[in-house]
């Protein structure tokens, strides 16, 4: 497959995960929440997890966000259920790589789906929308409060 290809396959990955985002809504019952804000875009974005033992067994998200930031969460959301934290701390530091145009045969990429962000590195301004929710999932499992 060459790169126009793989940049079309990536670009539908994101079209359809904004259009028709997993796990969007508010969960009833969560242990962790937290919301991210972006002043330069104005994407808002609420992170809602059941985390128990260490494990994260439900996700949830609302944004008001741009297309990229809804993909993101999608994306991330759906490769973290079932996990635990460190597997998130580890896929959050692949993608930042990827964002960054870092992207090797050795990258586990749990989700290739994640995978359909290397494009952003040629939209600079556009990586914090695609980081926002990441970032705010951290903030939410160090929170461990109920909204």
């Amino acid at each position: 497959m060459n790169e126009t290809d793989l940049q079309d396959l990536y670009q539908s990955v994101l079209v359809q995960h904004s259009k028709s985002p997993l796990h969007y809504g508010k969960l009833d019952s969560h242990t962790h929440y937290s919301e991210g804000y972006n002043a330069l875009c104005g994407d808002a974005i609420s992170i809602y997890l059941s985390v128990k033992q260490g494990k994260i067994e439900k996700v949830s998200f609302e944004s008001a966000s741009c297309a990229i930031c809804k993909a993101s969460a999608s994306i991330l959301l759906e490769a973290i259920k079932e996990t635990n934290e460190e597997t998130f701390f580890s896929m959050q530091d692949e993608f930042s790589k990827i964002l960054d145009g870092e992207v090797s045969d050795q990258m586990g990429a749990s989700s290739q789906e994640i995978l359909a962000f290397q494009g952003i590195k040629q939209f600079p301004s556009r990586k914090n929308c695609a980081l926002l929710p990441w970032e705010t999932l951290h903030k939410a499992l160090n929170s461990n409060i109920k909204d």
